[in-house]
């Protein structure tokens, strides 16, 4: 599927954007040939004018950095780790046989990461209390790695704009550059201190990713399961570090991504996307990992009791609309002009 081919809703809402669509038009036509002009109004931008991924980490920080403010330093050490439980109880070594009560996103049960929730800042340095920053730190047995580090990512979100960057590790599993600064600590907890933008090893540290992140986080920035929200926030232990924001019409789009394909199947009075759209991507991975089945964790006041809404949904996207009556592409509010 591709994001130029995407059905309308007629009831689809353009997010109002106002000074960040000038922001983003004005990027684009600094890239773009004289020849050709931005044709826009004030309240998106089209896909083909906006500006797409950089090259470099340091690039795309640059970006986002007009969009979201600072871009942080990530500090594993700063994080709280994510505990893993064996029959309720914290376990501080991963498990022999790799059973426990909530595995990570792939399937494991690895001990020591980490996860940073930060507000956001202006370049200035006053405080952006609409822009959440997340900083994972992905452990990994000391087994398959010495330095217990799988990987560090961190996310910046505009709750207001849903403006979203992702930045991502290095290679394809994120060791060969990141254990240069990150590891475990005596307690078994991986610390220490990524370079920050702007320090000359910034590029070595992260990558604009690959392939779209959205292939995993479909509907939503930010992907939740037992696993990573045991992981509570210290002065506010009823909430999740992992910031909990979904919404039918929260907005989320990412930075330098107009090319990346965040519909979702929508069928009006499903219960599902009654509380939020649903990220059919996301669950293509747990199946494929065989990690969670879905049924058993939502609705979370009721696992198991939307099983059929769940099914048509899953329908829909394997077969799409066309295929299947009443069902249509829905696209989360956000920066780009919604295709015609």
């Amino acid at each position: 599927m591709t994001a130029g081919s995407a059905p309308n809703r007629s009831t689809r809402r353009v997010w109002q954007l106002g000074g960040l669509a000038l922001v983003l038009v004005s990027l684009a036509c600094a890239s773009e040939p004289e020849s050709k002009t931005a044709e826009t109004n004030e309240e998106c931008v089209p896909r083909d004018l906006a500006p797409g991924m950089p090259s470099s980490a340091t690039a795309y920080a640059e970006l986002c950095s007009r969009l979201l403010g600072e871009v942080p330093t990530a500090d594993c050490g700063e994080g709280v780790p994510i505990p893993i439980t064996v029959d309720g109880v914290e376990v501080f070594e991963t498990p022999a046989d790799n059973v426990c009560d909530h595995t990570g996103f792939k399937g494991t049960c690895d001990v020591g990461g980490t996860l940073r929730r930060e507000q956001g800042r202006a370049l200035d340095g006053t405080p952006r209390p609409e822009v959440v920053w997340v900083t994972f730190c992905r452990a990994m047995d000391p087994i398959w790695h010495p330095s217990g580090l799988g990987s560090v990512q961190m996310i910046g979100h505009d709750m207001d704009t849903g403006a979203t960057c992702f930045f991502e590790s290095p290679d394809a599993l994120g060791i060969a550059a990141q254990s240069e600064w990150v590891g475990m600590n005596e307690d078994g907890i991986l610390d220490g201190e990524l370079p920050g933008p702007g320090h000359p090893d910034f590029d070595r540290a992260y990558a604009t990713p690959p392939s779209p992140c959205a292939e995993c986080h479909h509907n939503d920035p930010f992907i939740h399961n037992p696993w990573i929200d045991g992981a509570r926030l210290p002065e506010d232990p009823t909430q999740s570090v992992l910031p909990v924001l979904a919404s039918p019409d929260s907005p989320y789009w990412v930075v330098g991504g107009p090319d990346w394909d965040l519909r979702t199947p929508h069928i009006e009075g499903n219960t599902c996307v009654g509380c939020h759209r649903l990220g059919m991507g996301t669950v293509d991975i747990f199946d494929l990992t065989g990690i969670i089945d879905i049924n058993t964790i939502m609705p979370p006041t009721a696992p198991g009791t939307a099983t059929e809404d769940f099914e048509a949904l899953r329908d829909c996207w394997e077969a799409g609309p066309d295929a299947t009556p009443g069902c249509e592409w829905v696209n989360p509010p956000g920066a780009y002009c919604e295709d015609e």
